[in-house]
């Protein structure tokens, strides 16, 4: 199997947005419609992985499914390994629907510098670390289902046990701005 699947995270409850976010808009593009189309200029497949409520609002030709029923609404990491779960791969591309500043050019430039020594690839900014632009390696789907079932929902923390490596984000694009999430219709 050397499937690359792309993992858009969309299914947030979007309190502070107040609105789903996957649906704002930027330059008259949704921003999961800019998500998706970096994920799709390097992966085999795009999974989107939303809230039940959300997923008719998606057109019917994408790939949209929804929490396994063990783990749903846990968050990011519930997600993923919904994602891994039902969507077997050899990789995965993690791309949350928040960031809509990052493009095909980013994905294809993490791509490039996987660590392939460690589960997990990651960036970090000068100000932060950024978990959910990552790529993660297959078999992680035992572990993640433990973290959940032990009520571990903090995706940093299951990241630091994985072994995740965290690539300086001036390797995949010098301005920090593009991997910022939009948490704020103003932002």
């Amino acid at each position: 199997m050397t499937e690359r699947i792309g993992i858009l995270l969309s299914g947030g409850e979007s309190r502070r947005f107040g609105s789903p976010k996957a649906f704002a808009e930027i330059d008259g593009e949704k921003f999961y419609e800019r998500a998706y189309q970096a994920l799709d200029a390097v992966c085999d497949r795009v999974v989107i992985v939303s809230h039940p409520e959300l997923q008719p609002r998606f057109p019917m030709e994408l790939d949209v499914i929804t929490d396994l029923p063990a783990v749903a609404g846990q968050g990011p990491l519930a997600g993923i390994l919904t994602a891994m779960t039902q969507r077997p791969g050899s990789c995965y591309i993690v791309l949350p629907c928040d960031m809509p500043f990052v493009t095909s050019a980013e994905t294809a430039r993490l791509v490039e510098q996987m660590d392939k020594t460690q589960n997990i690839t990651a960036i970090r900014t000068p100000d932060a670390r950024v978990p959910l632009f990552s790529i993660w390696k297959t078999g992680l789907q035992k572990a993640l289902k433990k973290e959940l079932e032990a009520g571990g929902r903090r995706v940093m923390v299951f990241m630091e046990k994985a072994g995740t490596a965290w690539l300086d984000s001036a390797v995949i694009n010098g301005d920090s701005s593009v991997f910022r999430n939009i948490n704020r219709p103003d932002e």
